[in-house]
């Protein structure tokens, strides 16, 4: 059974510290997923070293861990999105259930397991990710995901949409039985979680340590079909530098590997989840029909973390609005925000742009 990989995002830990860390969250186990270590502001889960951690107010603490110049970051423990784990020692007055030991490997690799069982439910849209890419073309109406009777997933292809039992466990989506279905008057049960397929293949696409991009893109020009319809706050620099790109000019593989600067192979990731969120095509008569429509929602994309604002077209106030220069510093949704302590003289290293890979 293929595991994701998940992103750890380390956060005011020393360069030796964090380095320690690093090595010990992405070596592979068997059976398990896999860890890398990226930008925060794009983890799904984080470790973040108590010591650097400064109480401001009951919900809001500051990190000293600057990502540019001197800027630390402050942290709204209420915004908070994905699973997290402090460092001890933890700061006086500050009181967390979820801690651990960075100097001990064993205590680290709990706490990445505790990680992985908050992440199920990502975890399950992965496993059905890797499930749809091997059937698609196979169905073209609504399919049951079901083992040993129990129903774990509704998949309508003629929709482009699924829904998913959230407690379903991702070994069971593997080895699950696909059972074509007339329509369904019930549709999607209402307990069930409705995703977007386009959203699936993303979380599949971004995850995945296989090369799952088309043969023909690496060859064929290529256009942008659409922005894909996920989480602005998912897409990362060179997501929105590729699209930017090919909205300017069509572009085969190699031009655009030139045009941008990414390395063929990283490019290559980049394209597929681009390519399975339903963004690109070869076809140009396809491209040029969908213009106008790319174009405005290129024109008004920005950085939103709200998972109700993934419809760009619907979302637009103004034709003027531009691409944000960067999605990942000026995150007004975000848990995250940069902090103006300039002046602390205790600030120490972060690690965060090696680390962040």
């Amino acid at each position: 059974m293929e595991q994701p990989m998940l992103r750890l995002g380390l956060l005011g830990f020393s360069d030796p510290a964090g380095l320690r860390l690093q090595a010990w969250a992405t070596h592979a186990r068997e059976g398990w997923p896999l860890w890398s270590c990226c930008d925060p502001h794009l983890a799904d889960a984080w470790m973040i070293n108590g010591h650097s951690v400064e109480v401001q107010d009951r919900d809001s603490v500051v990190i000293r861990h600057p990502l540019d110049g001197d800027d630390c970051l402050q942290l709204n423990r209420a915004e908070v999105d994905r699973p997290l784990a402090f460092a001890q020692p933890l700061p006086q007055g500050f009181a967390s259930a979820e801690f651990f030991d960075a100097d001990d490997e064993a205590s680290v690799r709990q706490r990445l397991q505790r990680f992985e069982a908050w992440l199920r439910p990502l975890r399950s849209q992965f496993a059905l990710g890797a499930e749809v890419l091997q059937r698609v073309g196979q169905f073209d109406g609504v399919v049951h995901v079901q083992r040993e009777g129990r129903l774990l997933a509704v998949i309508d292809f003629s929709r482009w949409y699924a829904g998913l039992l959230v407690p379903a466990r991702p070994v069971d989506i593997a080895m699950a039985e696909w059972v074509p279905v007339k329509q369904a008057t019930e549709g999607i049960p209402p307990s069930f979680m409705r995703l977007p397929l386009h959203r699936v293949m993303w979380t599949y696409a971004v995850r995945t340590s296989r090369d799952v991009l088309p043969e023909r893109y690496r060859r064929k020009s290529m256009y942008l079909r659409r922005v894909p319809q996920v989480p602005a706050r998912w897409f990362s620099e060179d997501h929105l530098e590729i699209m930017r790109e090919l909205l300017t000019n069509p572009a085969d593989f190699d031009d655009l590997s030139a045009r941008t600067g990414i390395h063929p192979e990283l490019l290559a990731r980049h394209l597929s989840v681009l390519y399975h969120a339903g963004g690109l095509t070869t076809d140009s008569e396809s491209a040029r029909r969908a213009d106008a429509i790319t174009r405005r929602a290129m024109a008004l994309l920005r950085f939103d973390q709200r998972d109700d604002a993934t419809d760009f077209r619907d979302a637009a106030q103004s034709q003027n609005t531009r691409p944000p220069s960067s999605i990942l510093r000026e995150a007004f949704h975000s848990p995250l925000r940069v902090s103006g302590f300039q002046d602390r003289p205790d600030k120490g290293g972060s690690g965060t742009e090696r680390l962040a890979g």
